[in-house]
């Protein structure tokens, strides 16, 4: 039969190899824990580099919404104008045609006292 001081022996034994499996283990976890902890610093990083980009982007969809904007209310401006333009020219094409002051007001949509302006200006003059 094993006596007590061979029992003792084969516990300290086992008791030993636990503890280096167990020491061994920890150390593999501290590393681990060590990598999580670098890979979540550079995830950290890369965060806050992206709510930068983020907000530089922004502030840069800002202005070209601003410079739209501009350039809409501008296209708008040369739209009226092309458009008043046109009908003046239309206006004088029909006071070359003999049409009086109220058929432009008529056609052209313009003021009376613009189309009274234009057939003076551009109607057949009698020579003097």
């Amino acid at each position: 039969m094993i006596d007590l001081s061979m029992l003792s022996l084969i516990l300290v034994v086992v008791l030993g190899l636990a503890l280096v499996v167990i020491w061994k283990r920890q150390g593999e976890l501290r590393h681990n824990i060590a990598e999580k902890g670098h890979q979540l610093e550079r995830q950290h990083e890369d965060l806050q580099a992206l709510y930068k980009g983020a907000a530089g982007l922004g502030s840069h969809l800002a202005r070209l919404e601003n410079q739209i904007n501009r350039l809409s209310d501008r296209q708008e401006q040369l739209d009226v104008r092309d458009l008043s333009t046109h009908n003046y020219n239309l206006a004088i094409d029909l006071v070359h045609q003999g049409a009086d002051a109220d058929e432009l007001v008529r056609k052209c949509g313009l003021l009376h006292e613009e189309a009274e302006l234009l057939v003076r200006l551009h109607g057949h003059r009698s020579a003097v």
